[in-house]
């Protein structure tokens, strides 16, 4: 288990918590408990009872959704920094998404007992987590945004630099099957999307995996500035 507070860095630099007032941050910290999960395995799943919520410390975690009558389907790739699960703290509902451990992931998990004992020692806590459910909605209004744009390859281009999170040097752990997927691009526009990426020095592909070597780059081609 981590219990230092320089093991839990990037929850702090990077996120939800890292905008957090320092005295709530250091309450929050004091409660987190730390799990290690394995690549492929899940962390909860869409329709699971409501539990707490969790940051990423380290890894990817998929974002699976099933909104509709169909899926479950991938939605999203997260870095750390990343917090998910408020959802059934703010309704008292099931599980709304699912998290996979899309590789080995180190999550840091505050309990929902936890959550509902900062909460009754302070009101004013709920308006902390509900910024979780914020920062997630820009972030799928921001998806919705990139799949309106008319040219499959800049859709390719958007879904890897969200994926990145906007941080140079990210790896990101997914099949150009996945890609397409996501950027709702067929295998010939994910192939040649790709194809211009790497020529132009903004990803490297490697097996099952798009590293990010120049995100502002990549998010200025995502917005047709060739």
């Amino acid at each position: 288990m981590l219990r230092t507070t320089a093991e839990f860095t990037p929850l702090l630099v990077r996120g939800w918590l890292s905008y957090q007032p320092p005295a709530l941050q250091a309450r929050i910290l004091d409660r987190l408990r730390v799990a290690v999960f394995p690549a492929r395995s899940t962390v909860y799943a869409h329709g699971d009872p409501p539990g707490g919520i969790y940051g990423l410390i380290r890894g990817s975690l998929a974002i699976i959704i099933a909104p509709g009558v169909s899926g479950p389907h991938l939605a999203h790739i997260a870095v750390p920094g990343s917090w998910f699960g408020e959802g059934s703290f703010l309704t008292g509902r099931p599980r709304r998404i699912g998290l996979d451990a899309a590789t080995e992931c180190v999550l840091a998990r505050l309990s929902l007992s936890d959550m509902e004992a900062l909460v009754g020692g302070d009101p004013e806590v709920v308006r902390a987590f509900a910024q979780i459910a914020m920062i997630n909605i820009d972030l799928a209004l921001r998806a919705v945004e990139d799949l309106l744009i008319p040219d499959p390859v800049r859709r390719v281009a958007a879904v890897l630099w969200r994926a990145s999170g906007g941080q140079a040097d990210q790896c990101i752990p997914m099949t150009q099957a996945e890609l397409g997927h996501l950027a709702n691009a067929s295998r010939k526009f994910t192939l040649q999307a790709l194809s211009e990426l790497s020529a132009s020095g903004l990803v490297r592909q490697g097996y099952r995996r798009i590293e990010i070597l120049q995100p502002e780059r990549l998010r200025r081609f995502a917005d047709g500035d060739a």
